[in-house]
């Protein structure tokens, strides 16, 4: 079983195809896109439409949950932005994809035809689409998570035949085996490689993800031997096309993340 995992698109359809093609030569069985799809000031709506028609699994990113559920007035630039650029069967699609607080995603119980029993997936923390698993934000920086925060973010909602969690989020790839065998993967973000967020967390009122390279990330995993392993992958792709969108859309803050992988210091 040979599966690959993307998240945190963001309408970047560039990235997106650039990924779509390096995946051809690598024998995937199947395909789990881990959320946060269309928001952004860039393909929201031709994103949406190249991927509704794969045969890949998808699961809601809290950005799907905001652009679905929250008033126009109530939504961030990017959100909104995506609101207006998306056809009812545009939202009808996004709608369609579970919860990712779904205690069925976290047993297997969801696809466990095309994935297996023992592989869970969320899009944040098992129990929040907002909160970051494998980091956590202290200053204007996100440090790697320690296993007492690990493992209190999982809340005991990953049962022990689970031995692969797959979540996304932060934007971050990273793989961490706990002391009990189970492998968490974040492929990282596919379409966005640099963000700050003012989200209030216990020390940080402010902070920057940075990836430091403009490249779109996805992860493939395998079985050997009895055990999951992963392969984080970076993928080079033509970023001044999407960055130039951002120029043309008034957001020098994502065209800097996109040429970058940094955030633009004032």
């Amino acid at each position: 079983m040979r599966l690959a995992f993307v998240s945190d698109i963001h309408g970047n359809l560039a990235a997106l195809e650039a990924v779509m093609e390096d995946m051809v030569g690598r024998q995937v069985d199947q395909v789990v896109n881990l959320g946060d799809t269309v928001s952004g000031p860039l393909l929201p709506r031709e994103t949406a439409q190249r991927l509704s028609a794969l045969p890949w699994l998808h699961v809601a990113g809290n950005h799907e949950r905001q652009v679905l559920r929250l008033p126009l007035p109530q939504q961030i630039a990017s959100d909104a932005y995506t609101s207006g650029q998306l056809t009812d069967a545009d939202k009808r699609w996004l709608a369609s994809h579970p919860d990712p607080c779904d205690p069925r995603l976290h047993r297997g119980e969801m696809w466990p035809e095309r994935l297996g029993r023992d592989v869970a997936l969320c899009h944040g923390s098992p129990r929040s689409d907002i909160e970051y698993l494998l980091e956590t934000p202290v200053g204007e920086a996100a440090r790697l998570a320690t296993v007492a925060e690990i493992d209190e973010r999982l809340d005991g909602r990953i049962p022990p035949h689970i031995r692969l969690l797959a979540c996304g989020h932060s934007h971050v790839p990273r793989s961490v085996r706990t002391a009990t065998g189970l492998l968490i993967v974040n492929p990282g973000s596919v379409g966005q490689p640099a963000y700050d967020d003012d989200h209030p967390y216990p020390h940080s009122s402010y902070h920057r993800i940075e990836t430091g390279s403009p490249d779109a990330r996805y992860a493939v995993v395998e079985e050997r031997n009895g055990h999951w392993t992963c392969d984080l992958i970076s993928v080079a792709y033509d970023f001044e096309s999407m960055a130039s969108l951002g120029d043309q859309r008034g957001r020098p803050d994502w065209s800097h993340a996109l040429r970058t992988g940094h955030m633009p210091r004032p």
